[in-house]
């Protein structure tokens, strides 16, 4: 019987502390997060195609931009006319400063 190109038995047995479907952005960002807390932590992502963290490659013009130079709450969210309310509550909790300190952290 013809067996598939990727249907491969494994004889051995993985352990992971997290499998996370997907390469995007929040997969990253837990595996990463993860990783800080467990420095010993085995990860796993798993992603269909061969595009990771494609959108936010694209983010910014092209230069993976995830933050703006405004970091006031309140100028922030008139860049998202719909959800505004919504994301000046939000931005509050989660500031473009903070974010920018994550990055230092984890790629310290």
């Amino acid at each position: 019987m013809p067996s598939h190109p990727q249907s491969k038995i494994r004889t051995e047995q993985s352990v992971y502390d997290l499998i996370v479907i997907g390469g995007g952005a929040a997969g990253f960002f837990g595996a990463i997060n993860l990783a800080g807390i467990n420095k010993g932590a085995r990860i796993l992502i798993l992603e269909k195609s061969t595009k990771l963290l494609t959108k936010v490659k694209v983010s910014g013009g092209g230069r993976c931009n995830v933050t703006h130079q405004c970091i006031s709450p309140a100028e922030l969210s008139q860049h998202y006319p719909r959800g505004q309310k919504q994301l000046k509550n939000i931005f509050h909790q989660f500031q473009a400063t903070g974010t920018v300190a994550w990055f230092k952290k984890a790629w310290s």
